[in-house]
């Protein structure tokens, strides 16, 4: 292999190490934060679906409250 190749593949591979330590920083932030109440609260608030206004809905609510 040429000194490019090898060089790189070094940088992939640091590349990757780098994806794997961020995304274990990620984890054990998240981890920390449910352990600190996020997961209390998620489960006594759950996300709810919010449908999205048409333009028509838009419309007939911008009239009626105006």
């Amino acid at each position: 292999m040429s000194s490019r190749e090898d060089w790189e593949i070094e940088q992939e591979k640091r590349k990757m190490i780098q994806d794997q330590m961020v995304t274990e920083m990620k984890k054990n932030k998240f981890i920390e934060e449910i352990k600190s109440g996020l997961g209390e609260c998620m489960m006594n608030e759950p996300n709810k679906i919010v449908k999205k206004l048409t333009f028509w809905q838009k419309i007939k609510k911008m009239f009626s409250n105006g």
